[in-house]
């Protein structure tokens, strides 16, 4: 628009649209008129244009947006300049807005918390689901599974359309019922897709808590090397958890946290040497604690 008593020539305006869009040929016009404006990529010139006294010009071109579009929202600017390059008014911006389709778009979870029963990480037959255990996903929306141990999260995501994204989901060992511990890998990490389905099942099965306090006394002098009688009373703990499904819990109190999280590493890593070494039956699941001593 001119607003002054003169007329105003050489102009230019250019229109740049956004990202994924692109110009449709033959759609441009200037006060209806169709004219062909200069296309250098996303860029759209108008040149050499007038506006008369106390008047505006209307521009107008379509634009069609491609399959690399992504859903939200595209700013389209506009700007005029006279012939040096001066700019002669602030940008005009025009907001366009992708809706998401949630068939070809979204990444839809689906999955199941059951009871594994025998430990193998794996639904089986005839292992039922757990009710009212409370899944997360890392942007704090929160599931908790039906009579059956399902759950659903509608459009999980927006995955990249071309590679697809990953995506985190995490189990509230709190929630499961008493005595039951996790045999699934907690978080899961999935690949989503755009327009597909993934599934994620989280397994946890009720089995008896074995625990081993150790203490600095353990140990041979400073060292991480356990004590005769200690090493040898390893082979009757593995022999307890052998006759029975076990979960192991290691707690050891002591002043110094750092030495005592070593002496524990080296502690869980035979243990586990020996459990392998006797071919048991199950996967032995350990879990370590540090405490503070007095």
């Amino acid at each position: 628009m001119n607003k002054s008593n003169r007329l105003v020539s050489d102009l230019n305006v250019t229109d740049k649209i956004p990202a994924g869009f692109r110009y449709v040929e033959d759609s441009a016009e200037i006060d209806g008129v169709a004219t062909v404006p200069v296309v250098n990529g996303l860029n759209i010139v108008f040149t050499n244009l007038s506006v008369a006294a106390n008047s505006e010009i209307v521009l107008r071109l379509q634009m069609l947006a491609l399959s690399s579009a992504a859903s939200g929202r595209h700013s389209n600017h506009a700007t005029v300049t006279d012939s040096s390059g001066n700019t002669l008014a602030p940008a005009a911006t025009a907001e366009i807005e992708i809706m998401v389709e949630p068939v070809f778009e979204c990444g839809e979870i689906i999955g199941k918390v059951f009871d594994d029963r025998n430990s193998n990480g794996y639904q089986d037959e005839g292992e039922p689901g757990l009710p009212a255990v409370r899944v997360a996903t890392v942007n704090g929306l929160l599931i908790t599974t039906d009579k059956f141990g399902r759950f659903h999260v509608a459009c999980a995501a927006l995955p990249d359309p071309r590679i697809g994204s990953n995506f985190i989901m995490k189990l509230d060992p709190r929630t499961l019922p008493t005595g039951y511990r996790l045999t699934t890998e907690n978080p899961r990490v999935v690949r989503l897709t755009a327009g597909k389905m993934t599934k994620i099942n989280f397994g946890a099965a009720l089995g008896r808590l074995v625990r081993l306090s150790l203490k600095d006394d353990a140990f041979v002098a400073s060292g991480l090397e356990l004590k005769k009688q200690w090493n040898e009373g390893l082979d009757q703990l593995i022999a307890v958890l052998s006759r029975e499904r076990s979960t192991l819990r290691i707690t050891y109190q002591t002043k110094n946290q750092k030495l005592a999280g070593q002496r524990m590493k080296v502690v869980q890593k035979e243990i586990s040497r020996r459990w392998k070494a006797g071919r048991s039956g199950y996967q032995l699941n350990i879990e370590t604690r540090v405490e503070a001593g007095k």
